[in-house]
């Protein structure tokens, strides 16, 4: 209960005017100081389907070209690298949901149009949600909803079955561990974007983008502040 409670009071508007990353005042510039803002690692020319770095704009990379991802377009801010690091932990394992508020404006400054018609966040099981106190992802969303006029869907996706950690398991384990662990609610979109903290094989978001596109979603987008894909 009184995780619940903290997390739900450092969600909505609460903020002492200091920096998330380095606490000096900041008031001019909510949550994060402009120096701290200025040296955030960010993607360069990244191919827009897996983020890899790439020596020109608009490219796909090798990879991708051989076997395309099934989502239709993917947007993170950089590699999950310092401070994204200790803002996701501290997002996921501290209680800090303002650190999804940041992340969310952060990232609803790198994605462009077309936009989807509405943002949906990567459920966790409810009776992790339940825990926890929030969903990250849902924090996320809300610092995008913050700066976007995207809404934020969060009755489409529902996790039905609790899936083990997937830290430590590799791209096939994933996929193993992700099978049936999720079901739709009803909807008629045809152009969406999954949103989660971190995209690292790529097996939820592929799993979500199957069941988007079997439901009839035209256009999938996969959004996340960060990502560990392996290339």
């Amino acid at each position: 209960m009184i995780r619940r409670l903290t997390a739900r009071l450092q969600s909505g508007p609460l903020w002492w005017g200091q920096c998330l990353l380095c606490r000096q005042n900041c008031t001019g510039q909510p949550l994060i100081c402009r120096q701290c803002r200025d040296e955030l690692p960010r993607l360069e020319r990244p191919c827009p389907l897996c983020a890899f770095p790439l020596a020109v704009e608009d490219a796909h990379c090798g990879r991708c070209q051989r076997r395309p991802p099934p989502w239709q377009r993917l947007r993170v801010l950089a590699d999950f690298v310092p401070p994204y690091t200790r803002l996701v932990h501290d997002l996921k394992y501290q209680h800090r949901a303002l650190n999804g508020r940041l992340l969310g404006q952060l990232l609803a400054e790198a994605v462009e149009p077309p936009w989807p018609e509405a943002i949906l966040p990567v459920p966790l099981h409810w009776w992790r949600q339940l825990r926890r106190g929030y969903n990250q992802a849902g924090e996320i969303a809300r610092g995008l909803a913050d700066r976007l006029a995207i809404p934020v869907d969060n009755r489409v996706l529902r996790r039905v079955r609790a899936t083990a950690a997937q830290t430590h398991l590799n791209r096939r384990q994933r996929r193993r561990n992700l099978r049936g662990a999720f079901a739709l609610g009803a909807m008629n979109y045809r152009h969406v974007a999954l949103l989660d903290d971190v995209i690292t094989t790529g097996a939820t978001m592929a799993e979500l983008t199957r069941l988007l596109h079997t439901a009839g979603v035209e256009r999938v987008e996969v959004w996340a502040p960060c990502r560990t894909l392996e290339h």
